[in-house]
């Protein structure tokens, strides 16, 4: 240990006698280990820990899997048959995401809420820090309203009140009791950002319509019982339900853990970005063993002295590999104050797709991550440098100060070809990412122009808007507020924004033809609106009429169908005048009476997705209490927001108007996840680029000063600069190309796990290859020119001076 204090306290002298070296070298460092770091801390958050509740490997997802194969959400109907007859759990639990209105001094503010079955606690094996959860009685409509609420809205709008239990609270116009407060930190994947859990509070309608399927089901498996036992029970369970009811015939029932399910599809991308950051820190240690090199030529005879007064070669090696742990470690330090700056950008920028943001940190599991890697990088940067310069020629050492060496010469330019390799890597990962979020922000959504639509959210709550009449009121209501608004030249009411995950999937039959076999009958996507939504979403009509005013439920139902209804189950002709049936109700007639283009609509959340079948249907002739509202304006959408939502409060004074933005920034937040993969990409790409042109500059600038004297020969015998200057930049380019050749085959074979995440973009797309190809080269000749023009500016007389 004493012998080890030695090193480290001898390793800090030199470094501190070489500033410049040792800030380069930190710095090189830092950055891989910062952005590894921060990923790292991400991927464990958001994949590797366990969910934040007891025995979470015992949590399962329930599905219900279609004839089709989709993995469908359960109808509430379906859902009490599997809590009742399931013998694999000890609780199951349902829920739904919700939006609420509180009511405060300040005016109602929109919260975001969940609907949860009494069973929700149970099969957490979580209860309230004050209070209690829901009772079974308390699942069905009528019960008396309740309200459990997170510790954070419990802070944030009650100061924390310990005596707040008992308290009534206006929520959703409505008076709800709070009978419990969530413990501190609590958090759940499938309740998303909610701050307030209510009941379920099934009605009438949940209870007989099986065709309803909104609810997330997860449960609990009981002691002993295996995963392959309760998928077992579930294909029992969901085969004697498709034996009771025809519309279920071919339908099953699904399970998976619950992590799993919730990380599944962004664990990948996590993955995929962890590795780009890990090439970053292979480059940083190729140019700080690149640096090491270059600085150990000149303690040649230092090294030579020690030798010749008795140090072995492995002490020297483990003096210099200490000096290299040392400036890893130190890089790691600073690394990891960029990694907590690194993270919350992380989470700023991450679209809202990815689970459990909230509980990314740097903890624990990420400092020590980051010490591994510091010392890993330490020692990958410095044992090769260590071990060429552990053996030098001690005749010329001593002699010269310096060993001429060969091997240490083509190390040098080996690791610079690996650092354009990598680089080159990762620029074409950006690149391809560049090109797919060009394309997606360039197709086209079907609708007008995006910039001038505001796009806001308000439900209202079912105990006060019971009946078909309140709502149809009160949004007639709202639309006569809002025409009136100076700046709106179109306003409309619809169910669900566009782009957004809340929209509804029915089933239905053709009218005039053979009814479907069980379980096949055709489905599509619904949306209700209000006459306006075309004009305001800027969606042509193509054929029929659009709907009107006078479509109420007094008349005959009618509705518009988008081209892929009418490619999909009309076979492309016209459609208008064709009628479909058992829609909204068994036995129900509904009229074509206009066919509209295909627009991203409903719930698509991604632009590359083909739109599917769509149903629009007037909301006079079928109410929804789940509302969006959209205005076109001829201004700034956004200077619309707050006479908007004055208008909502005149015609409900509690009412709240939830998340205004314009329809512009709903489309770009779609390719969010996209969007987070570029941006990731594009920021280890440019550290590579940046790592790569410091290496060629310094292999380039070592080889100047190592032949100064030959290129000063040069010169004096006639040499023009010119030549010298195409000379130095040349050889950076031998490097620089041979660093592309490699470069091209690696991005051939990585690239193929991006081509996912691409849209209409080949993952080994020439374009973009010969570009970013250009693009590198022109970098490397940029850093070969500083110490070119420097070599053309060798004094010719110098040589023959010091012959």
């Amino acid at each position: 240990m004493e012998s080890f204090a030695r090193d480290i306290r001898y390793s800090l002298r030199v470094l501190s006698r070489s500033p410049g070296f040792t800030a380069a070298a930190v710095l090189a460092m830092a950055l891989g280990v910062g952005g590894s770091s921060a990923i790292f801390s991400v991927l464990d958050s958001v994949v590797l820990r366990p969910l934040s509740a007891p025995e979470p490997d015992r949590l399962l997802r329930v599905y219900e899997k279609t004839r089709a194969g989709k993995m469908d959400s359960f109808s509430p109907v379906d859902y009490l048959d599997l809590a009742r007859e399931n013998g694999a759990f000890t609780a199951v639990a349902g829920l739904r995401d919700t939006r609420l209105s509180l009511t405060g001094r300040a005016g109602p503010v929109q919260v975001a809420g969940a609907r949860v079955t009494a069973s929700f606690f149970a099969a957490l094996k979580l209860e309230p820090m004050l209070g209690r959860g829901f009772s079974a009685e308390e699942d069905l409509q009528g019960a008396a309203p309740v309200v459990v609420l997170t510790e954070g809205l419990w802070r944030r709008q009650f100061a924390a009140d310990p005596l707040v239990l008992g308290q009534t609270v206006t929520m959703n116009g409505g008076t709800r009791t709070v009978v419990g407060v969530m413990p501190r930190g609590f958090s759940f994947p499938l309740l998303g950002s909610a701050e307030a859990l209510i009941p379920f509070s099934f009605d009438a309608d949940d209870l007989k319509n099986r065709g309803l399927s909104f609810m997330n089901v997860f449960g609990r498996l009981k002691p002993g019982v295996s995963l392959a036992q309760a998928r077992a029970d579930l294909a029992l369970v969901g085969a004697r339900i498709a034996g009771r009811y025809q519309e279920h015939v071919g339908y099953s029932m699904a399970a998976a853990p619950l992590l799993d399910d919730l990380v599944g599809p962004i664990k990948p991308v996590l993955e995929a970005m962890l590795v780009a950051a890990l090439m970053v820190l292979l480059i940083a240690c190729a140019n700080v063993a690149s640096m090491l090199l270059a600085r150990a030529a000149g303690r040649q005879r230092e090294i030579a002295i020690r030798t010749a007064l008795g140090s072995s070669r492995s002490r020297i090696i483990r003096q210099l590999l200490t000096e290299a742990v040392l400036i890893s470690l130190l890089g790691g330090v600073l690394g990891t104050l960029l990694a907590a700056w690194g993270v919350d950008a992380l989470v700023a920028l991450a679209p809202s797709s990815v689970p459990r943001l909230d509980e990314v940190q740097l903890n624990r599991s990420v400092l020590l991550f980051a010490l591994g890697l510091s010392l890993a990088s330490g020692v990958a940067a410095g044992l090769l440098p260590a071990t060429q310069s552990s053996a030098p020629n001690l005749s010329d050492a001593l002699k010269n100060g310096s060993s001429a060496s060969t091997a240490r010469s083509t190390l040098r330019s080996a690791l610079v070809v690996g650092e354009v390799a990598l680089a080159l890597m990762l620029a074409i990962g950006a690149g391809l990412m560049i090109r797919t979020v060009a394309r997606l922000l360039a197709e086209p959504t079907g609708m007008g122009d995006p910039s001038q639509v505001l796009v806001a959210n308000l439900d209202l709550p079912q105990d006060k808007y019971a009946k078909d009449e309140q709502i149809l009121s009160f949004q007639q209501r709202l639309l006569e507020e809002a025409k009136r608004l100076p700046g709106v030249k179109s306003v409309a009411l619809m169910s669900s924004a566009p782009l957004e995950h809340r929209g509804w999937h029915l089933s239905f039959q053709i009218g005039g033809l053979p009814p479907p076999l069980p379980g096949e009958r055709p489905t599509a996507d619904v949306v209700w609106a209000t006459p306006g939504y075309l004009e305001t979403l800027g969606i042509p009509l193509l054929r029929g009429r659009d709907i009107a005013s006078g479509d109420s439920a007094k008349t005959h139902g009618v509705v518009l169908v988008n081209q892929a209804f009418v490619r999909k189950y009309l076979g492309g002709g016209d459609g208008v005048g064709r009628l479909i049936t058992h829609f909204a109700n068994e036995g129900d007639s509904w009229e074509i009476v206009g066919v509209i283009g295909a627009a991203h609509l409903s719930g698509l959340g991604r632009l590359d997705r083909v739109p599917g079948p769509l149903v629009v249907v007037p909301f006079a002739q079928a109410e929804v209490p789940q509302m969006s509202i959209a205005a076109r304006t001829d201004g700034p959408p956004l200077a619309l927001v707050s006479r908007l939502r004055e208008a909502v409060l005149a015609v409900d004074k509690d009412q709240a108007l939830g998340q205004p933005q314009t329809l512009e920034r709903v489309v770009s937040a779609s390719i969010g996840e996209r969007r987070f993969q570029l941006l990731l990409l594009s920021v280890f790409g440019a550290v590579a680029l940046v790592l790569a042109a410091l290496g060629i500059y310094g292999v380039i600038s070592y080889s100047v000063a190592q032949r100064s004297r030959e290129i000063g020969l040069r010169m004096a015998l006639g040499a023009q600069t010119s030549q010298v200057l195409r000379m130095v930049v040349g050889g950076g380019l031998k490097l620089a190309l041979l660093g592309v050749a490699l470069g091209l085959l690696g991005a051939l074979a990585l690239t193929r796990a991006l081509q996912a995440a691409l849209y209409r973009v080949s993952a080994a797309d020439p374009l973009t290859f010969a570009a970013v190809s250009v693009l590198l080269l022109l970098v490397a000749a940029l850093a070969a020119w500083v110490p070119a023009r420097r070599a053309a500016r060798v004094d010719p007389m110098m040589p023959l001076r010091a012959e």
